[in-house]
């Protein structure tokens, strides 16, 4: 077996397939900023060598370590591969640092915070915001755009690790530093408050009045008769522009903020119609910066269904068969995949898994994706069946050498990058023996929690519209079908009604799925203290709760455009899990 190479009409039909399903893939809809501003793979890869070339002519040249510590920063942002650039990006900056002087070291050490706060590597990040924010203080620097953003990292970094009040403190000191200064710290760090006092809803109200007036789009009643007395006082709009005037720069996605802080704000008082203006615009504005397609998901999907169009048949002999059933793999079952769509539980149930003594949360990774292009040069007929398992090893090698020192009985690794929903396939092949869990949740409560969640970054270019994220879940739901007909009893269905309802019995058919044995610490999950880098970290560090079962209902009237094509979703998901819905857990606060 080992020794087969990999070649027949069949497997070039396969990965001709394949290669279309990697391009379709690559049309996914990405925000217009990005796809402008951002440079080609290759030329920022060639741009870093180049770096590498000038700094061995010039090694004492602060600017070009700073340079490639920013260029592989980006790369990492942009172009992920599983970490692999960062202790080179970490390497330049701490360089840049050693031979800049002191005054202008507050860029370096937030830069050098923001790449560590984005590997997991908390502590070191805390230390890195911590030194910059102290030179600030010393070199009287604290009326500039690196010393608030130093702070709102700041609060982020303290909230990854479950310190609630030192991360509020520092996004109200990103508040005061960056009011009037710097307004894309400032609606972002509103953004981030989990509790506002009445000062700082009627500051966002003047906040968006102000924006609302600049552009001209002021509807409501109360903008309205603000903008009358206005009329009357020359001065008061003067005043106002002094105040607000460095709002009027912000671009549409910075704007968004403030009306997601109110969304927040108004939810919380239970004032649902002005929450739901708020979180309407929003997402408005986020919908105006990107290109989205539903039908280039649908057009990857036909493809992904002629790539794995049946189950293997393990009586046959055929190299399809063969890769289908993972027998060219790398049998480890240390690999757990927690898979579905963002908002549905997804961080709880990596949080119970990695509570386990064998189990780290390597949480939202990408070391398998990279791997992909790998195999479809072999596939090609330029590799053995061996190359393949090595592949495979590759993956856990990699993976495993995340666990940290601290974690010795850790066998098992959870990669929680939900996207890999897409890959099963690929899995299968190369992870026959990996355990792959699907988070479920009620569809409509899906779709309220993705809409209200400012997503950051590439990926979710569906997010901002109802019916782009109905067709977007109504996708992975055929996609999760698919998938359990052609490998039946690869993923496991969790429903986050299951866990709500009855953690124990959710908890050890987990386990059971992921061969683990049973152990009591997953019933403390809310104990565990690793780092949680989504926007569910300060659920994770509470007990259960169930009160987000059935939350859309607060906003049914405005959720029909997903409703209209969730409805046959819904009833199906209602009727199979109808259990955990009248028996739903004890309340005790919100969840997710």
């Amino acid at each position: 077996m080992q020794a087969s190479r990999v070649s027949s009409c069949a497997l070039h039909r396969l990965l001709r397939l394949l290669t279309l399903f990697c391009l379709l893939k690559a049309l996914r809809g990405q925000p217009k900023r990005l796809r402008q501003s951002t440079s080609s793979l290759q030329q920022q890869e060639h741009a870093a060598a180049k770096l590498r070339a000038q700094i061995i002519k010039d090694p004492g040249n602060p600017n070009l370590h700073l340079e490639l510590a920013t260029t592989l920063h980006g790369l990492d942002q942009l172009h992920p591969d599983g970490g692999r650039r960062i202790p080179e990006a970490e390497r330049a900056y701490r360089e840049a640092i050693r031979i800049t002087p002191p005054q202008a070291g507050i860029g370096l050490y937030t830069n050098l915070g923001a790449l560590l706060m984005g590997s997991g590597r908390i502590d070191d990040c805390l230390t890195a915001l911590q030194t910059g924010i102290a030179l600030a203080h010393e070199h009287r620097l604290t009326d500039s755009n690196l010393y608030c953003g130093a702070l709102f990292n700041l609060g982020k970094a303290w909230g990854m690790q479950g310190k609630g009040a030192e991360a509020a403190e520092a996004y109200e000191q990103a508040i005061e530093a960056s009011r009037g200064l710097h307004g894309s710290t400032y609606t972002k760090a509103l953004a981030s408050l989990k509790t506002v006092t009445p000062d700082q809803l009627a500051e966002m109200q003047r906040a968006a009045s102000f924006l609302a007036h600049a552009s001209g789009a002021e509807d409501d009643k109360a903008d309205k008769k603000r903008r009358r007395r206005r009329r009357h006082s020359k001065a008061g709009d003067e005043d106002m522009k002094q105040k607000w005037g460095f709002l009027t720069e912000l671009d549409a996605a910075d704007q968004s903020w403030l009306h997601f802080a109110l969304y927040s704000a108004y939810q919380s008082q239970r004032e649902y119609e002005r929450a739901w203006k708020h979180l309407a615009e929003a997402n408005q504005l986020q919908r105006s910066l990107v290109s989205y397609d539903p039908q280039h998901d649908a057009m990857l999907f036909q493809v992904m269904q002629q790539v794995f169009p049946r189950p293997a048949d393990p009586t046959s002999i055929d190299s399809f068969d063969l890769l289908l059933s993972g027998a060219a793999g790398y049998p480890s079952p240390s690999p757990i995949f927690v898979v579905g769509m963002p908002r549905s539980g997804s961080t709880l149930v990596e949080h119970i898994l990695s509570s386990h003594p064998q189990a780290h949360g390597a949480g939202e990774d990408t070391a398998f994706a990279p791997l992909i292009p790998d195999l479809l040069h072999l596939l090609d007929g330029k590799g053995h069946f061996q190359d393949i398992r090595d592949l495979g090893k590759q993956y856990v090698d990699n993976m495993q050498g995340r666990v940290p020192p601290s974690r010795p009985n850790a066998t098992h690794v959870v990669d929680k990058m939900l996207r890999n929903v897409w890959n099963v396939g690929y899995i299968s092949m190369l992870l026959p023996k990996a355990c792959i869990i699907q988070v479920v949740r009620h569809p409509m409560d899906t779709a309220l929690s993705c809409f209200a969640q400012p997503f950051e970054g590439r990926g979710t270019p569906w997010a901002w519209d109802l019916q782009d994220i109905a067709n977007e879940m109504l996708m992975v739901d055929q996609i999760s079908n698919h998938w359990s007909q052609v490998f039946p009893g690869r993923l496991l269905q969790m429903p986050y009604e299951r866990i709500v309802a009855d953690l124990e019995s959710a908890a050890r058919d987990m386990l059971h799925h992921c061969g683990l044995p049973w152990d009591e610490s997953v019933l403390k999950f809310h104990q565990n203290q690793r780092t949680v880098q989504t926007a569910s970290l300060a659920q994770v560090r509470q007990r259960l709760y169930n009160t987000s079962v059935g939350k859309w209902k607060l906003h049914e009237k405005y959720m029909q455009p997903a409703a209209n094509l969730l409805n046959p979703m819904v009833k199906r998901y209602e009727e199979e899990y109808d259990v955990f819905f009248s028996n739903p857990g004890k309340s005790v606060k919100d969840e997710l």
